[in-house]
């Protein structure tokens, strides 16, 4: 029951695969079906583009085989397909930070694919080597095994039975990103409640923290908790919050939220850390707009800690 729970939103669309396959002909538009519809400009909030084997390598003929199982087929696609998304955003991070640390680019210049990528991965790859984050280990042991032969039986398990304690947003349904970044959200909140006391303000607009170079390790750790960072007192912490909120005024400044795919729509407000619990997609387009209208004039600090103090439609 949990398979089939985990594999549905898949199998319609992967018994369509496997009457192709049974006639050798495995299209390009069958397998966009069944990924979902991408822009060939891919967006990491978006999905990776998909890529249907060689006619004629072993892939090809692999999946002609297992497509007679279309629930072992559709979860078969899950882990290729997060695996190959894995892995560019992984590759599109380090190319982006080597460009900025060389100055051969500026962030402005940096396209929203990357811009995401620079928000997202980069805590990701800084919780690597910490067992008490979420993110890092995952990301650290799903890079490593990917790779090695019969791979994808184990990561297919772990799709089924542990998606959110095993593996990364690469691999997860949209219903399950949806609930795991919810919850991710609510928790980073409740975490980061203390610096609540130095705002004296219910307002966003009115919201002045101090500069991110004059916060004390408290405050910033505060901050961190919140934007899934490692609130500990490492070298480079107030860069990476500072990163963190250019890159994300940026966003602000470039996206018309109401083109974006729900999927899309979830993942910018998880990276903004809007509670978006319970919203509908119209609503959380809503809130996106609204947060983008009521934060462009806050300082970095301060734009980082509203979060805390947003509810869509309510301190206007």
């Amino acid at each position: 029951m949990h398979f089939y729970r985990v594999a549905a939103p898949y199998i319609g669309s992967c018994q369509h695969m496997k009457q192709m396959c049974s006639n050798q002909l495995v299209s390009r538009s069958l397998l966009t079906a069944t990924s979902g519809s991408f822009n060939p400009a891919r967006q990491t909030s978006k999905g990776p583009a998909p890529s249907p084997p060689k006619e004629g390598s072993l892939m090809y003929k692999y999946e002609g085989f297992i497509g007679r199982w279309p629930k072992f087929l559709a979860i078969h696609r899950m882990v290729v397909d997060g695996s190959k998304w894995c892995f560019s955003d992984v590759k599109t991070y380090i190319r982006v930070r080597r460009d900025l640390s060389a100055s051969r680019r500026k962030l402005e210049q940096l396209s929203v694919e990357e811009l995401e990528v620079l928000v997202q991965s980069g805590r990701e790859l800084m919780k690597m080597s910490f067992l008490f984050t979420s993110e890092g280990p995952k990301l650290a042991v799903v890079a490593a095994l990917l790779p090695l032969p019969m791979t994808v039986y184990i990561v297919g398990a772990a799709v089924i039975f542990f998606p959110r304690l095993i593996l990364t947003r690469h691999f997860w349904t949209d219903a399950q990103r949806a609930e795991f970044f919810a919850s991710e959200v609510q928790k980073s909140q409740k975490a980061a409640q203390q610096i609540l006391a130095d705002l004296k303000t219910v307002k966003i607009e009115n919201v002045a923290l101090p500069a991110l170079k004059e916060l004390d390790n408290s405050k910033m750790a505060d901050l961190a908790r919140l934007h899934g960072l490692i609130p500990l007192p490492l070298p480079g912490l107030k860069r990476r919050l500072e990163t963190r909120a250019e890159a994300l005024r940026r966003l602000d400044h470039v996206l018309n939220f109401s083109s974006l795919t729900n999927r899309q729509i979830v993942f910018h407000c998880y990276i903004r850390r809007i509670d978006f619990s319970g919203m509908s997609n119209a609503q959380m387009i809503d809130a996106l707009t609204e947060w983008s209208q009521r934060t462009r004039r806050l300082s970095d600090s301060s734009y980082l800690v509203a979060p805390l103090l947003f509810k869509s439609g309510r301190n206007l």
